[in-house]
């Protein structure tokens, strides 16, 4: 039986140990198919001139694992929520590059700039002000001409809005945290995480003010996204600072919310693979492996 190619990104994967010139060009090319920034490009000329044949094969292979959920060729919602959990890791490392390539794969994969600056205003919270720096400096010029995508998003089954999910009941016609604001915010956390994070606790006894008015920006963030990419977001940052109690909160929330758990593996799959290396699942390994195993 003759093998058939197995074509990922211009390249022959099926054939491991050779790498044809004809292999490098189209390899070069499949970095411009969507005339967006050319950073793939400049990647995809460094390895596929200075990095020995197996390797760059192997990376077209694994990276289907991250970014395309295994599929052989890309689809959504794969990497529509592989771009609106990536833009808020390029704002928290400072990544200009990546925070210009996905305002442009957002809006390719039909985002409007309404709701890829809710990911940037729920995002500010992890990433500080120095995250909203790098997205002007990546997009600012480009943002006040910003036109309509030519598709409708295309989400997981299940994803939709709910903004009223976010909302705990806190009284904003107060600055003070009163007992009703207390009782409200500690039962929503109840409700969807099943416990109260000891963060949320620490909070409200040295710094309750605090806790309140942040705790209410954070809520007014997503309005019209769905309430997934919230526990997705969440996810993300967590396993990229390798924060245990974080992990598993954004999991059990994202548990609550309906994300499937292949959605979860292809998100820590792409830190392992773009961010930290096999390290980066030991976090996930103390917060979440029963979590995930109580999950279809």
């Amino acid at each position: 039986m003759v093998m058939q190619p197995d074509i990922r990104m211009g390249l022959d994967v099926s054939k491991l140990d050779e790498l044809t010139k004809e292999e490098q060009n189209a390899h070069l090319l499949s970095a411009l198919r969507d005339r967006g920034p050319l950073y793939q490009l400049w990647c995809n000329e460094i390895t596929s001139d200075y990095a020995n044949p197996e390797w760059v094969k192997l990376h077209a292979k694994a990276v289907r694992h991250c970014d395309a959920g295994g599929h052989a060729e890309y689809s959504q919602p794969d990497l529509l929520i592989w771009s609106v959990h990536n833009l808020p890791s390029y704002m928290l490392i400072g990544w200009e590059t990546g925070v210009r390539n996905e305002f442009f794969a957002l809006w390719r994969h039909g985002l409007p700039l309404n709701q890829t600056m809710e990911i940037v205003m729920f995002a500010q919270s992890y990433a500080g002000m120095r995250g909203l720096g790098h997205v002007y400096r990546a997009v600012g010029d480009f943002l006040a001409v910003y036109g309509p995508p030519r598709i409708p998003p295309v989400w997981p089954e299940g994803w939709a809005p709910d903004p009223e999910a976010f909302r705990s009941g806190l009284d904003l016609s107060t600055p003070e945290m009163t007992a009703e604001d207390r009782r409200n915010l500690e039962g929503w956390y109840e409700r969807n995480l099943g416990y109260v994070p000891k963060s949320i606790q620490f909070g409200i006894k040295h710094h309750p003010e605090f806790v309140k008015a942040n705790r209410a920006k954070q809520e007014a963030a997503i309005t019209t996204l769905p309430k997934q990419v919230v526990p997705y977001i969440m996810l993300k940052l967590n396993a990229q600072k390798q924060n245990v109690e974080g992990l598993r909160e954004a999991t059990l929330l994202a548990k609550s919310w309906g994300i499937e758990k292949k959605y979860i593996r292809q998100l820590l799959a792409g830190v392992v693979f773009y961010f930290a290396g096999f390290e980066a699942y030991h976090a996930p390994a103390e917060a979440i492996d029963d979590i995930l195993d109580s999950m279809e």
